[in-house]
């Protein structure tokens, strides 16, 4: 219903969020039944192709999901374009929510954390499923709404069949130092597979659990150093205390330094959230 929908014609109804590529805008256009979002980038594209790439790969996952029908996993992504001044731009699905940064500070009762979980984590396969890596899984890029349905969002880092899109080079360190599994730290691309997503997982259930995080230096690059050398802290369920103690097990399953070790904890995890695991790629 956004396919052509000019920014020259739309109402900007508010700032709705700002991030490190561009400003979200709550918007409507008199065609379109409902607001809307418009991600617009806050550079040109011509000056700065490296974002221009992040907005062309969130639009490439987007078509992905929508020729599979799996609306439920993203926000849908009608259209990109630019503008006069060629900044980039998006139009996509409104999805009232919070993120999942804001719902951990209050929910902390197992059967609730539970529902979130199981929802985010059926979502994240089915991504894997279709070829596609996040790399950029964190608290922010999780939407909850108020029934307990999940998006996860902002697909601009990701490859797609194990390709990075065309702006990305081999050898750089790209995504949230925080949440960032240790292969992805080194920025080799045959290293990357749906187990960096889940390594990331592992550092929400940890601070979900914890109330901080498994790794934080002075600066970005020692906390990259400490996810890829320092044996993550066994967790505690001080935040969690109604959680089942096989999580802090998971958790610390989740957080090893090797990709194919992970798999136990990806398949624990999924036993405990009672997933079905008979098609599933890691």
């Amino acid at each position: 219903m956004l396919k052509g929908v000019e920014p020259a014609e739309i109402t900007i109804i508010e700032r709705y969020a700002t991030g490190g590529t561009g400003d979200l805008w709550l918007a409507s256009h008199p065609s379109v039944s409902s607001p809307f979002l418009l991600k617009y980038a806050q550079d040109e594209a011509g000056s700065n192709p490296y974002i221009l790439g992040q907005f062309e790969r969130e639009y490439e996952v987007s078509r992905r999901l929508a020729a599979k029908n799996e609306y439920g996993c993203s926000v849908y992504i009608a259209d990109m374009g630019r503008d006069d001044l060629d900044h980039p731009y998006l139009l996509m699905e409104f999805f009232p929510s919070e993120s999942l940064d804001s719902v951990m500070k209050t929910c902390f009762l197992w059967r609730d954390v539970q529902k979130i979980l199981r929802e985010f984590c059926i979502r994240l396969d089915r991504i894997h499923e279709l070829g596609i890596v996040h790399r950029d899984i964190k608290p922010g890029n999780i939407l909850v709404n108020a029934k307990g349905d999940i998006r996860i969002i902002d697909f601009s880092l990701s490859t797609i069949d194990g390709q990075w899109h065309r702006y990305h080079h081999e050898g750089t360190a790209i995504g949230t130092p925080l949440y960032m599994p240790p292969e992805q730290a080194f920025g080799v691309k045959e290293l990357l597979t749906p187990a960096a997503d889940w390594y990331s997982t592992g550092v929400i259930l940890f601070e979900w659990l914890t109330g901080y995080m498994p790794f934080c230096g002075k600066t970005p690059g020692d906390t990259l150093k400490m996810h890829c050398y320092e044996p993550a802290p066994f967790p505690s369920n001080r935040n969690l205390p109604s959680a089942p103690d096989d999580l802090c097990r998971i958790c610390a399953e989740l957080l090893v330094k090797t990709s194919d070790e992970r798999q136990t904890g990806i398949r624990h995890l999924r036993e405990l959230l009672g997933i079905e695991s008979s098609a599933h790629s890691d």
